[in-house]
């Protein structure tokens, strides 16, 4: 009986303790994977604007913050933004396109101008340029548009916005430069297509204009649409008084 009773109570304990071991064992696995998971989300990169370093699970969230804005949530944007503890220049070049793109210019403003001297520069001058344009001020868009531009001169954005304002105070050469450089950057940018277009058309290079619309598919209601648009136009001006110095909105 006494056997009995030993041989049950070791096979009951190998069988509770092996139990018990695998329990134990499959809980350090889990909480090993789960601690190299946290080490992987926590591990720097250098994923950030200007070769900034940022944990890998900060740069997963700015992936995020830049659908939310490609998308136009730029309210969800900023409140991403404002739940991260990072606030490089990652961070501060996205919050200042939300504020521009939600008519924020003061905000927006702020944030670019401390940027104005790192690598983040020709966007900084960018969204200056746009926002001076936006507010009406054409000498101050030409002025930061120009140096950014110079600061960013392989971005077709850029260059297509230089175009635009160029284009719109009547500079239709130079306007044409720059509409082509930004196409020969971007060669589907639609928006430097249609200006330069626009410009093909009003200094009356038929060739060239037909080239170009049949490039890109423009229909004979496309191009009496634009012909319209040349017929109502008129450039705006310079302040001649203002060429060649520093407008108010100087740095």
């Amino acid at each position: 009986m006494k056997s009995q009773f030993s041989n049950g109570f070791i096979r009951y304990y190998r069988y509770w303790a092996g139990g018990l071991l695998a329990i134990t064992l499959t809980a350090c696995s889990g909480s090993h994977q789960e601690e190299t998971a946290q080490q992987t989300a926590n591990k720097a990169v250098q994923s950030g604007a200007c070769g900034e370093t940022l944990i890998a699970k900060d740069g997963m969230k700015l992936s995020m913050v830049k659908q939310q804005m490609d998308q136009g949530q730029y309210y969800l944007a900023l409140a991403a933004l404002d739940d991260l503890d990072e606030d490089g220049l990652s961070v501060r070049i996205m919050r200042a396109n939300s504020y521009r793109k939600l008519g924020k210019w003061d905000e927006a403003s702020a944030l670019y101008k401390g940027m104005l001297n790192t690598c983040l520069s020709g966007s900084a001058y960018h969204g200056l340029g746009l926002i001076a344009s936006y507010q009406g001020n054409m000498q101050d868009a030409m002025k930061w548009m120009e140096k950014a531009a110079k600061a960013a001169p392989v971005e077709a954005d850029v260059r297509n916005d230089l175009g635009f304002l160029l284009l719109v105070t009547g500079q239709d050469q130079k306007a044409r430069d720059e509409l082509l450089t930004a196409l020969e950057l971007n060669p589907s940018h639609p928006n430097a297509a249609k200006n330069l277009w626009f410009v093909l058309l009003k200094t009356n290079q038929k060739q060239a204009a037909a080239t170009l619309a049949s490039r890109f598919e423009w229909d004979y209601a496309d191009q009496q649409e634009m012909m319209d648009a040349i017929t109502a136009f008129r450039p705006l001006q310079l302040d001649p008084s203002q060429t060649g110095k520093e407008s108010t909105g100087a740095l």
